[in-house]
This record gives structure tokens, sequence and C-alpha cells, in this order.
């Protein structure tokens, strides 16, 4: 029948080991910075533990039984996998090991999180990083499930799961071409929503913050809310607009990112929509160190960055 012994501890096999590799109990115990008897009593409690003997005692040597010499390389190797999962912990805590993954609108990617993983991973080289760029819906469901440690984008939906810290808040605005003969921004630099009545809009799909967010609002015309043509992202609504379907409706972060020569971005005014990026997390899970790090980076980031016009630190 297979037992356990009792009260065989790291110690007692720090001891074991210490004695076969010096052949001495003198010679062991100052290796450990123990006392001979101490070393003595350890081996003599490991030996009772297990029934057996694991050293021959002579007057000028210790040496191993069969028992010991078989016992050895086990113990060696057992010592060696504690010491690695030690090592392997300390590590992680130290910031020295680990994985982050980060779900983001794709403006936030290339406008925040980039930037900041720049002088995060050369503080932490050891931290492998993973980015996914989604939509808003599918973030929340990323972090709320535990796939992903964080996530920055607007709210899509109301969840309890979820805490939303705001970072920044950006206007929303019109992109459009800058040959369109009935697009004149006013003296101010913004164009009315009511300019944009009877216009065939580009629009992004329903999963979005962005889309989420207009339907929100009455007090703009209904083509916002239910656009002409719909894209997967802001990048595909540039392409459309340059291509001369539309006018397509973004926030700023998102219309500096796909800015391209021949398109122009003017801010939407009567009324000023805003739209709020938040650092996603778990409600009910604590972040991982390097987790809580690489947030400290985008806000460390964000709060000295050089944001395009339209958008503003919260």
């Amino acid at each position: 029948m297979n037992r356990l012994p009792k009260h065989i501890t790291i110690k007692h096999l720090n001891a074991f080991v210490a004695v076969a590799q010096e052949s001495s109990f003198t010679h062991a115990a100052a290796r450990l910075f123990q006392t001979q008897s101490s070393v003595t009593t350890l081996i003599r409690q490991i030996e009772t533990a297990l029934g057996a003997e694991l050293f021959s005692r002579t007057s000028r040597k210790v040496l191993l039984t069969a028992l010991g010499q078989e016992f050895l390389p086990r113990v060696m190797r057992l010592l060696a996998d504690f010491e690695g999962v030690i090592d392997d912990a300390v590590r992680y805590g130290a910031l020295e090991r680990g994985r982050v993954g980060i779900a983001a609108a794709p403006s936030a990617i290339t406008e925040l999180i980039a930037p900041a993983a720049a002088a995060y991973v050369e503080r932490y080289p050891g931290i492998r990083l993973y980015l996914r760029d989604d939509d808003s819906g599918n973030i929340q469901r990323l972090v709320g499930s535990g796939e992903f440690d964080f996530g920055l984008t607007s709210r899509w939906a109301d969840a309890p799961n979820l805490h939303f810290a705001p970072l920044l808040e950006d206007q929303f605005g019109a992109l459009y071409r800058t040959d369109d003969p009935d697009i004149t921004p006013s003296r101010n630099g913004t164009l009315l929503w009511k300019t944009l009545a009877g216009r065939k809009l580009v629009g992004v799909v329903e999963q979005t913050g962005i889309m989420a967010l207009l339907r929100s609002r009455a007090d703009i015309p209904i083509e916002a809310a239910a656009p002409f043509y719909e894209a997967s992202s802001t990048t595909s609504q540039a392409a459309l607009v340059q291509s001369g379907l539309g006018i397509a409706l973004m926030p700023a972060l998102a219309a500096h990112r796909v800015m391209q020569p021949g398109l122009r971005f003017t801010p939407l005014a009567r009324p000023v929509v805003m739209r709020t990026l938040h650092i996603i997390t778990p409600r009910d899970i604590t972040p991982t160190p390097a987790a809580q790090a690489f947030m400290q980076a985008i806000l460390a980031h964000t709060g000295k960055a050089r944001l395009p016009a339209g958008c503003r630190r919260l």
C-alpha cells in the first residue's frame, strides 16, 4: 500500500542532499549554515519516517545505502522543480515574466496602446503582449469571460460584471471628401448635424460602441442611427467615403487613425456628441501585476500624449 511519510519537509530533503554530496555531516552542516547535531537530527527523522536507512555510517565516511542511491536523483529533481516553481512565481510578481491580453478598439490600439507598449516592454522585456482589435460588444464579452485581461473601448451595453474606468472622450464628426460640394464648415470649424439630413451616411456594424451611442440620441438626424451603408470598421468606412459613396460619422480619435489624402474630418455641433473610451476590467477579478502595470503605462502615455483635435483626457 502506498503511503506518504509524515513530517518530511524541504528542509529534510536539503539536508539529505547535502550529506550525500559532501559524504560528511560536518561539511554538510557548514554548507547549510547549521550545526552538525541539527543535520544529524534531520537525517534521523527522515530515515525514521521512511522506515529505512539512507546512509551507511563509518568512522571515516558517510556513504549512501542502496536506497539512498536510488533516492538521491529523485530528491534532486524534486528540489529543482520546487525551486523552479518558486523562481517562476517570484519572477511573475516582479514582472520578469508573464502575459497580458488586451482587446481594444482599433483607434485605441493605434493611438494609445501601441505607443504605451513601446515604453512598457522596454521596462518589462519578459512580459509578452497579445493585442486584439474588435468591436465594443465582443470586447466586453472577451473581458467578461476572462479571455483578456482588460479592454479599451467605448461602452456598448451595461454589464454588471465589468468595471468601466473613463480614460478620454472624443467628439463625433463627419468624414467626407474634400471635393464634396455640399459641405461647408462654419467659421468656427464645425458642421451642424442638420446639414446631414437627406445625405447617404456610412455607418459601422451594430455591435460597435459608436452605433450604440448614435442610436441612443434622439436629437440627431435619423440617418445617423440608420445609415444607408454599413462597414465592419472605421477603416472600411473611410474606404467607402474615399470612393464617393457617402459621409461617415466617427469620433475624432478614429478619424485621425484613418485619415488619408482627399479626406477631411470636421466636428459636428448642435448638439455636440462625445464618445467616452473606458478601460474595462472584470469587476470581481484583480488584474495581474503585469496587466496593472500596462494599464498604468496607458494612463501615463495618455496623460502626456499630444491628442488629436476633438479629444480630451478624463
